[in-house]
């Protein structure tokens, strides 16, 4: 079984992550997924004794920024701190518990980026290459995406944006707009060239391919993915953009600025140095290259490419601490729904919060956040029926009864006290047993099996009340009930000190309850002859009607579809939709819209032209699985032939690519 876990004698020093939110919105239910992940991972450290700080910040730089301010009318300064103040509101409403919630737009990140850049210089990274872009005259500014604005060469749609149409949804380059001008000036610009700084990856793949294959940085599925990237060669990546823009000027290159996915991952090492400023602490300690300390991230699957690839190539070449550790998350879904405005089921974390009139709603989402995470990237979905059996079921009709029915015995029986009674000794050896198996799934965050082994040992605890009936005991053998008080007061507060890390204001309430504050070492069986407080009501249940309000709008949205429009099953049987695996991305020459993707369905290779360019960079896309029209006729674009289509879903002006929730083989059947 392994030694017992306990509070360490020698902590270990963590620097954990959750990915920078973007200050361009606000913090919806998706963010919170990931931020519930990192701060149990962070509470269980900090509960074990471990030295453990939680470092967060806005994502503060970029076009969309700027843009948005100039919309409001407003600075982007403006902008960014209130943003920073909302979001700061939201995490707290969840007790997400940051030691540092900071900015990138700090003078600590200005000052660290500058370094890093000037290391990967002196490492011989970095090379200048030309590129084409639209330009202002009249604003004197090369035009980003969302700075061009024009008619639709589809549908003929006026004021559409520079890569997709609103109208229609089709996507396209820039130059292919009719009648293009300036958002700002209205005046029409022209095409002009630029030189941008790239950083060459390809340079450091023996580094990246040791870095991955022997650290473990990630999990095994995840690191063959980060492996096919590196096997298909790793792409220049362009870490310039031109002024002006919110963000940093580089100092050897007036007029141009860090794009902003250099400066945002920086932003862990400056919160983490903010926090040391203000802590009489060295940030060195955390982030020294040969510090005992683990950097351990928590991000989406959406950013794999940026922490395994981009990330660890900053960060070795200016000889900083590599991350140990980088777990990455799938996405959240409603109802089954992914998140979409127009479906209803974009929901902000103040939506939750007005919308829920639960006084432990907060809490009870990091509950079931917990109870259905777990070390890997498939989507988790929240509904409002599995919401409501999950708190009831082990919150309520579990813990919460095995806590009342002890505590009201207690005070009625024994003076309000724990009696002065042997426990069990079957049910303090499982608790022991159970308690290694947490430990461990905290350690791995694995998360579901925690709540699994919490559930079961408040089942084991109410049966072994059932089976002793103490109410009855109590008037005949008084030795006996007190023998069942004392195991199951002691069980409770194992089960809280278990519980913790995941819903901390439950425990919290334990805590006044038992008159003490728990360590890890308290799920031991240790209390006996102990004033108890007064007993309070630890879970209310919650109801569907609870959270009604919450999927109005996704059940409207399921009411107004209509059967217009439906295909008989032939029609599906007809289409041979397959798994493949992207090898290789590149740009069509001539344009932004199309790539060239080289895919392969396990023993057949492909060609496929993909209209993803606006959405999808080449280099973060080998390695992908992704789903094919594999039967489509061959097609000609833009003089590259294509032998079948991608899917993807269409959500506003964004594309996602259609990709299975777990590894499968190439070429894989959908039925």
């Amino acid at each position: 079984m392994g030694k017992e876990p306990s509070s360490v004698s020698t902590p270990k020093t963590y620097l954990v992550t959750q990915a920078l939110p973007y200050a361009n919105g606000e913090i919806h239910l998706g963010h919170l997924v990931e931020a519930v992940q990192t701060d149990i991972f962070v509470r269980y450290q900090k509960l074990r004794g471990n030295r453990a700080v939680f470092v967060c910040a806005d994502d503060t730089h970029g076009t969309p920024i700027e843009l948005t301010a100039l919309k409001k009318g407003i600075s982007p300064e403006d902008l960014i701190a209130s943003v920073w103040e909302s979001h700061t509101k939201d995490y707290g409403s969840f007790a997400i518990g940051f030691d540092v919630f900071y900015s990138t737009n700090s003078p600590e990140n200005r000052r660290y980026a500058e370094y890093i850049y000037q290391k990967l210089r002196e490492k011989g990274l970095v090379i200048e290459r030309e590129v084409t872009q639209y330009f202002c005259e009249h604003d004197k500014r090369f035009l980003p995406d969302r700075f061009v604005v024009g008619t639709c060469p589809k549908c003929g749609a006026t004021d559409q944006y520079g890569d997709v149409c609103e109208a229609c949804g089709t996507t396209y380059d820039p130059t292919d707009l009719k009648d293009p001008v300036c958002i700002i000036c209205r005046n029409q610009p022209v095409l002009r060239t630029s030189n941008h700084m790239f950083v060459q990856l390809g340079k450091r793949e023996e580094f990246l391919r040791q870095y991955i294959s022997e650290k473990k940085v990630v999990r095994e599925d995840m690191k063959n993915f980060v492996t096919h990237w590196i096997d298909d060669g790793l792409k220049e990546w362009c870490i310039s953009r031109d002024g002006p823009y919110f963000g940093f000027e580089i100092p050897d290159a007036p007029g141009k600025y860090f794009y902003v996915w250099l400066d945002a991952p920086i932003g862990y090492l400056s919160s983490t140095e903010k926090w040391c400023k203000d802590h009489g602490q060295d940030v060195a300690t955390y982030w020294g290259k040969n510090t005992d300390s683990e950097v351990v991230h928590f991000i989406g699957k959406d950013i794999v490419y940026f922490h395994a690839l981009f990330w660890p190539v900053m960060l070795e070449s200016a000889e900083f601490k590599l991350p140990s550790k980088i777990h990455v998350h799938g996405f959240l879904t409603i109802g089954g729904e992914k998140m979409s405005k127009s479906r209803g089921t974009f929901i902000l974390a103040r939506d939750y919060i007005e919308k829920v009139e639960h006084p432990q709603a907060p809490e009870y989402l990091r509950f079931f956040f917990g109870s259905k995470l777990a070390d890997t990237a498939g989507d988790i979905d929240l509904n409002a029926e599995e919401f409501c059996s999950r708190i009831n079921t082990v919150l309520a009709n579990n813990i919460g009864n095995l806590h009342h029915r002890t505590f009201v015995f207690c005070a009625k029986y024994f003076d309000g006290k724990i009696p002065d009674a042997e426990w069990d000794p079957s049910i303090e050896a499982e608790v022991e047993k159970i308690a290694q198996q947490i430990a461990q799934a905290y350690e791995t965050v694995e998360y579901r099996t925690v709540i699994e082994k919490i559930q079961y040992l408040g089942s084991l605890g109410n049966k072994y009340y059932q089976d002793r009936k103490p109410w009855e005991s109590v008037k005949t053998d008084k030795a006996a009930a007190a023998k069942t008080m004392t195991t199951c007061a002691n069980l409770v507060r194992a089960l809280a000190v278990f519980l913790k890390p995941v819903v901390p204001a439950i425990a919290a309430s334990l805590e006044r309850q038992f008159g003490v504050p728990f360590t890890w070492d308290d799920y031991r069986f240790s209390l006996r002859d102990h004033v108890l407080q007064e007993t309070e009501k630890l879970v209310k249940p919650i109801e569907p009607a609870h959270l009604a309000p919450l999927f109005e709008g996704l059940e409207e949205s399921k009411k107004d579809e209509s059967e217009e429009g439906l295909i008989d099953i032939t029609a599906v049987q007809n289409v041979d939709l397959r798994v493949v695996i992207i090898e290789h991305a590149e740009r069509v020459k001539k344009s932004n819209k199309l790539l060239k993707l080289q895919v392969s369905l396990g023993d057949k290779k492909r060609q496929v032209i993909a209209g993803i360019g606006q959405h999808y960079a080449p280099e973060e896309l080998p390695g992908k699985q992704v789903v094919m029209v594999a039967n489509l006729k061959p097609a000609s674009l833009m003089g590259e032939k294509s032998e079948g289509m991608l899917l993807a879903a269409q959500e506003g002006k964004r594309l996602v690519l259609l990709q299975p929730s777990d590894t499968v083989s190439a070429g894989a059947k959908i039925s």
